[in-house]
């Protein structure tokens, strides 16, 4: 008897014409799959770019210290220190720190106005209940230091004067490197005790946050 046709088995290769289609196009999914990874790296790389550029210029008006505490808030109300002309107080700090957990640089870098302060004083000579008890006011500028006037100063320079930080161990590390790319401290710590004049602006309307605990827990 006789085989049909339909009875032989099928070929399951691809045809030599099939073989040079895939290989036709495959170039162009290469290089298709390659754009688009360039794409994504260029995009990657630039927008890294473009934060530490920006990063880059912080340390030059914020002092590594007041990086690792507390950054800006986005209640803060911009001011000129040279316009703390109004009713303050002038404090003897005996220690560190002196119970302000934040500061915040005036316009163009220049001055420093107390933010939040602990307000407690949770025994009797507690370095940290010092700016409370003396009557310091969040919203209040740093006049003068030991009676050098500070409005005019570098932000920076005066955090580094007044070195008002809580110890906390887990930011040793990321503050001395800091600190490192900085270039150091801009002004060496003042010797306690310290003589600091705060001084309030007419008009000013302290935004911030007002604290009912010592912050600490």
């Amino acid at each position: 008897f006789s085989c049909s046709s339909s009875s032989r088995p099928r070929d399951t290769h691809p045809s030599r014409a099939s073989l040079k289609m895939v290989a036709a196009r495959r170039p162009a999914l290469v290089l298709l799959a390659a754009g688009v990874v360039a794409f994504h790296g260029l995009s990657f790389v630039g927008s890294h770019g473009s934060v530490a550029r920006r990063d880059s210029r912080v340390p030059a008006r914020v002092s590594a210290e007041y990086l690792e505490r507390q950054g800006p808030k986005d209640s803060d109300v911009p001011f000129d220190a040279a316009a703390a002309s109004g009713p303050g107080v002038d404090v003897t700090f005996k220690k560190r720190p002196f119970g302000i957990l934040r500061y915040q640089p005036g316009n163009g870098g220049k001055g420093a106005m107390a933010m939040e302060i602990i307000p407690v004083s949770r025994y009797p000579g507690d370095p940290q209940g010092q700016a409370f008890a003396a009557g310091v006011k969040s919203g209040w500028v740093v006049k003068s230091i030991n009676g050098a006037p500070m409005a005019g100063e570098d932000f920076g320079k005066i955090m580094d004067m007044l070195d008002d930080e809580v110890a906390d161990p887990r930011f040793s590390k990321s503050t001395a490197l800091a600190l490192e790319k900085q270039g150091g401290r801009l002004a060496q710590p003042v010797e306690a005790p310290l003589e600091v004049s705060f001084a309030s602006i007419p008009g000013y309307v302290y935004k911030g946050k007002e604290l009912t605990q010592d912050g600490q827990d």
